[in-house]
């Protein structure tokens, strides 16, 4: 999309001009590249709009035959049969690689059938959009209902796919470049947040640090099958779900990745340089496909507007929110953690502080007991919401209760605190979304604190994976000083070898 900014924009064209103020059509591209005589177009670098027209390319290319629109690289019938969600879990299945139970959505009694059978959560994909646009989780008949006429409503020429979501699983994607012969995978990255968390707003990790050698091999194997099977000639990126030590897939991109510049950053291979010269119809050079990883961890975490958003909910899901990213490299894991997550401006308080606890629903109460043991060691003072605060309670641990927000006038209060900086940093883990009217002042509570939290510039720590990886990382620092180094020293090692 082309916006209009009459300050900027030149009085000499006419504002009806579609060039100028529409979004990019297919035809408008058959213009330019007639004007500029051009022999091919790639789609693989230009993001969702790109593949959205690779389809229309295709038509163009098949119509005027060798004068027509050649696409470069990966046709653009093997990008539809990777964006068209139904087309690419048939492909799944022929190649006997495994994927989350699905179901084309043809009819919306069919799918709230399918969803009965596989038993709630499911998630609701449509096809061609961007960053998970209406893509929802849904936890009830009634918020699928709602999300089955969104997605519908999205993605009208093409299938929505409705596939069961599983909970307290890893998510692992795969950033590579295949030539249609080789497969050279850039890095296996796993995310530090469990399944559900959008691959733009999770925190991910290079190399992986929980799955074990098994399921990495067994990752690179689908990998390079689906590659092949496509026929990629170029870029792709393939997101994955561990549960256990199997591999399910959850989707293919047949394009250019918002994580490959931190693939490309963290291995010290310009990944989009070799897409380039693949997509010209040269090989990968032998030497890129069994290359090591350097002996540092790479750390991607996500930047956010919330603070400029009025009202804006600091709450992560399926579809983004983030507005960039940072990645950091460490000598370990909890270097680059540390160092990921300042870089985002979060001030972690590493030498201790005021921490506030508010945890949604009993499960996740249990799982912050270990997390508020550990600072409670490290000298964190703990303040936390009643139920909370009666949780840790209950397993030997001390806090400050403060009330509530609707509790206004009762102190001490957690409008107070946040205000008078009394808070160095907040553990707020919500529950699932939910519209079950007995939880709505409790969500409503969550979302206050998460949002004034956010106004007064205090770190939030919002999933529980994060949060246990966090307090780890800062026992470990404790021990050992963040460490200070030039890109240029963690890369060195590869680069006498390879370049």
């Amino acid at each position: 999309m082309i916006n209009y900014n009459p300050e900027t924009v030149s009085t000499d064209y006419d504002i009806s001009d579609k060039l100028y103020f529409e979004e990019l059509s297919g035809e408008r591209v058959i213009d330019i590249c007639e004007l500029e005589q051009a022999e091919g177009i790639v789609v693989s670098v230009g993001g969702q709009i790109a593949q959205n027209l690779s389809a229309k390319f295709s038509k163009y290319d098949e119509f005027f035959g060798k004068t027509g629109l050649k696409i470069l690289g990966t046709h653009g019938s093997r990008i539809n049969m990777a964006e068209d969600r139904s087309k690419f879990s048939s492909l799944l299945d022929q190649l006997g690689i495994k994927q989350p139970e699905w179901a084309a959505l043809t009819d919306k009694n069919k799918a709230l059938q399918f969803a009965r059978d596989v038993n709630y959560p499911v998630l609701v994909r449509p096809s061609y959009v961007l960053s998970g646009a209406a893509m929802r989780v849904s936890y009830d008949e009634n918020t699928l209902r709602d999300t089955l006429d969104l997605a519908a409503a999205v993605s009208k020429e093409y299938p929505v796919v409705i596939t069961k979501f599983f909970t307290g699983v890893r998510e692992v994607e795969c950033d590579g470049v295949c030539d249609r012969e080789n497969v050279f995978i850039g890095a296996i990255v796993e995310h530090i947040e469990n399944a559900g968390i959008h691959s733009g707003d999770a925190t991910m990790s290079i190399p992986s640090f929980t799955i074990s050698e098994n399921v990495i091999n067994t990752i690179k194997n689908y990998t390079k099958q689906i590659a092949l099977a496509l026929k990629i000639q170029g870029p792709f990126n393939i997101q994955y779900l561990v549960k256990d030590d199997d591999v399910f897939v959850i989707e293919c991109n047949l394009r250019s990745s918002r994580s490959m510049p931190y693939v490309s950053k963290s291995r010290g291979i310009n990944i989009l340089r070799i897409a380039a010269e693949v997509i010209m119809g040269n090989k990968i050079p032998e030497k890129l496909l069994n290359m090591p990883y350097g002996n540092f961890v790479s750390i991607k975490a996500p930047m956010f507007s919330f603070m400029r958003l009025d009202k804006a909910d600091y709450i992560l899901g399926v579809e983004m929110a983030s507005t960039g990213e940072v990645a950091c490299i460490g000598d370990n894991f909890s270097d680059a953690l540390i160092k990921a997550l300042e870089a985002t401006e979060q001030y972690i308080p590493l030498h201790g502080g005021n921490v506030l606890i508010s945890v949604g629903g009993e499960e996740l109460k249990q799982q912050i007991i270990p997390i508020a043991k550990k600072l409670k060691e490290l000298g964190f003072t703990i303040f936390a919401t009643e139920d909370t605060a009666d949780a840790l309670r209950k397993n030997g641990i001390y806090s400050l209760k403060l009330y509530k927000i609707h509790e206004y006038g009762k102190e001490p209060n957690i409008i107070g605190c946040l205000q008078n900086g009394a808070i160095d940093m907040v553990i707020n883990i919500p529950l699932p979304t939910t519209v079950e009217e007995k939880f709505k002042k409790i969500l409503e509570d969550e979302y206050q604190i998460r949002r004034m939290a956010v106004d007064y510039n205090i770190p939030v720590i919002i999933n529980i994976e994060l949060a246990k990886a966090l307090v780890d990382a800062i026992e470990i620092v404790r021990k050992k000083d963040i460490s200070i180094k030039s890109l240029n020293e963690y890369h060195n090692t590869l680069r006498e070898v390879y370049w």
